[in-house]
């Protein structure tokens, strides 16, 4: 199908959150460690691929086999948010992310949010992106039985819109995130911020390098808002 035919089918765009609409993942690292240092374990930057894209409890369920610590998943993500939640004012927007989230929103596509991080981090990352609405749907990982990459997130934001699979695009920067939309059987728009994580991306999904290669795959133009 061309791409014009898949932009008169988009009645939505739901967008995934950290390291898509915003620069967080640098954030999420810094709790990691200094979680870990809590608890006795040095570690740095070697940690980011090991847990790009999953989920808190994924994170947990990690650390406790890979370093043998028996610290339970409510003291642990309560360190890891408490730390978070000091640093999320600072994040700011992916480049060129809000310029298309507005764009869309100028042209009357509705949008939502569906994110693997908590309901409390998801929360202060849309006040630090200052796009809080009443009105927005968004699905955090409290929300769901199971995170991406399972479809369940990707699945519940749809029926929250009432909308079905084929109506909606997602935009995403992990594989993992894909994954989900594209067991959702979503189209997907993957949106790697290098060339390595370009190639994890399954072959279903759109991938583009660029804000205005982003907004030409959703039929959008940035011309109008620079």
């Amino acid at each position: 199908m061309h791409d014009k035919d898949n932009q008169a089918l988009i009645k939505a765009i739901l967008w995934d959150m950290d390291g898509t609409l915003i620069e967080s993942e640098s954030l999420h690292l810094a709790t990691l460690v200094e979680a870990l240092a809590h608890h006795g374990v040095q570690a740095g930057h070697e940690m980011h691929p090991l847990v790009f894209g999953k989920t808190g409890r994924e994170v947990h369920a990690l650390v406790r086999e890979r370093f043998g610590l028996t610290v339970d998943f409510g003291e642990w993500s309560a360190f890891r948010a408490r730390s978070y939640l000091n640093g999320a004012p600072k994040l700011t927007p992916r480049p060129g992310a809000l310029e298309v989230y507005r764009a869309a929103k100028a042209a009357g596509i509705t949008q939502a949010i569906v994110s693997n991080a908590s309901r409390m981090l998801l929360e202060a990352n849309l006040r630090a992106l200052g796009i809080e609405d009443p009105s927005l749907i968004t699905v955090s990982v409290n929300d769901v039985r199971q995170g991406k990459p399972s479809p369940e997130p990707y699945e519940r934001a749809a029926w929250l819109l009432r909308l079905a699979p084929e109506e909606v695009v997602a935009v995403e920067d992990s594989p993992t995130g894909a994954l989900g939309a594209i067991a959702a059987h979503m189209r997907v728009i993957g949106w790697p911020v290098d060339d390595e994580a370009a190639a994890l991306f399954h072959a279903e999904a759109d991938i583009v390098r660029s804000p205005d290669e982003l907004a030409a795959k959703l039929g959008l133009s940035l011309k109008a808002l620079r």
